[in-house]
């Protein structure tokens, strides 16, 4: 698919006597931003990728889909998630927060389900990620939450997941930006970064692949357009 509608995906000249040390941490989609770097964000940005993926916030269990063929396993992947967050924090100046992928589902813990959208699942999600945060605060960074992207996932090869329907499902995307803005709103280290407008308002740009590969994980334009939109936020949280 034809990216004609991007520019060419360059950031904007910053006059920085250095460039600002973001350490981006999450889930494939934050790897995918992290790697796929416009031209020229080195002289802005400089990005450290530590990301983990298949993991959200959870040390065991796994997510429950309508697409019962599917299953993951946080136990596997993500053991020591939060300490390695707060490992990559140190040297930061901003740590960039990125999930969703794995934020809009059921889940499947030790103790019982939690159903997405109850006071319980709140809970459970809101209260790790507080873990999280609490285990990079010491770095002194400050820490950013990016706004979950409305997800149009399709079948993709090479894709490790298949497109899973609580993904497309805009309103719980919309439920999980309602949490990471309440968990930013409860401390004075975290920001909420609003993203692009178009994952979710531009079917033209949300579809196409050339931006997002499976509709999920950004190549370079999709990248860019996120860069491009919360570059004046990290420049004001790093200086």
């Amino acid at each position: 698919t034809s990216v004609a509608a991007v520019p060419d995906a360059t950031m904007p000249a910053v006059a920085l006597a250095e460039p600002i040390d973001i350490t981006i941490v999450g889930d494939s989609q934050a790897h995918s931003l992290a790697i796929n770097l416009p031209d020229g964000i080195e002289d802005t940005f400089d990005i450290t990728d530590r990301a983990l993926d298949g993991c959200s916030v959870y040390d065991h269990g796994s997510v429950l889909s309508s697409r019962t063929s599917f299953s993951n396993s946080f136990a596997s992947l993500c053991p020591n998630w939060s300490a390695y967050w707060g490992e990559g924090a140190e040297g930061a100046d901003v740590v960039l927060v990125v999930l969703g992928a794995w934020d809009v589902f059921d889940l499947q813990q030790d103790d019982g389900t939690y159903v997405f959208g109850t006071p319980e699942w709140d809970a459970l999600f809101t209260g790790n990620l507080n873990e999280g945060l609490d285990a990079m605060a010491p770095s002194g960074a400050q820490l950013a939450l990016l706004e979950a992207a409305c997800m149009r996932p399709v079948e993709a090869e090479g894709a490790g997941v298949p497109p899973l329907p609580e993904r497309a499902d805009d309103a719980r995307v919309a439920r999980v930006n309602d949490l990471l803005r309440s968990v930013a709103d409860g401390r004075v280290d975290t920001t909420f970064v609003e993203g692009p407008d178009e994952w979710c308002a531009d079917e033209a740009i949300a579809t196409d692949l050339g931006y997002r590969w499976d509709g999920v994980h950004v190549y370079q334009p999709g990248a860019n357009l996120i860069y491009e939109t919360i570059a004046p936020t990290l420049l004001a949280l790093g200086t």
